[in-house]
């Protein structure tokens, strides 16, 4: 297993962040590569499809993460970064109903090429939910995919990792995946 640190998104390591969704995330998934972890931060009630482009996307991640509205995780490997997971207050993800001042959500994993399949993931959502409890949230939400033709796009983890870390099935909501939720206290 390979030794990995952690981080919470901040100001300070928001380079590393850049860094990593400009050259590093997406090198075998060029059409994904100018998300810079938006899409569930956007309102879609407000937010017109025509005017995402990387470049806002790019500007709308620093934006956020400097005024604390996008919250997430670093996963490290000798100081290179090679995993990303959004996770935080249910509040900043306006697309998803039922926000809770203490619940948390989890919706995306972004692992490096070269390092996926060695446990980054799971250990990246251990580390993010020991974190959401020390910050005070009662309950952790994911939304795996499920359907068979989605597990190619599996970017918010497989639902075999979340039930092995105790997350328990709430509700099959379609195309959209399948809720999962832990209770953090």
């Amino acid at each position: 297993m390979i030794q990995l640190t952690f981080e919470r998104l901040s100001v300070g390591n928001l380079h590393d962040f850049l860094n990593y969704f400009d050259h590093e995330a997406f090198t075998d998934n060029s059409k994904w590569a100018g998300c810079y972890c938006q899409f569930y931060l956007d309102d879609p009630a407000t937010t017109e499809p025509q005017t995402l482009s990387t470049e806002r996307n790019r500007q709308t991640a620093c934006d956020r993460v400097e005024a604390g509205e996008m919250q997430g995780y670093l996963a490290y490997a000798d100081e290179k970064v090679v995993g990303w997971c959004a996770a935080g207050s249910s509040k900043l993800f306006p697309a998803i109903p039922d926000a809770d001042e203490k619940l948390a959500r989890m919706l995306c994993f972004v692992i490096h090429p070269l390092f996926r399949g060695q446990g980054v993931a799971r250990s990246l959502m251990q580390h993010a939910v020991a974190d959401l409890a020390d910050l005070g949230f009662a309950a952790v939400e994911a939304a795996p995919y499920t359907q068979a033709e989605q597990q190619a796009a599996n970017y918010r983890g497989h639902l075999s990792m979340y039930l092995g870390e105790g997350f328990e099935i709430v509700q099959d909501m379609g195309e959209f995946g399948t809720l999962v939720r832990k209770h953090l206290d």
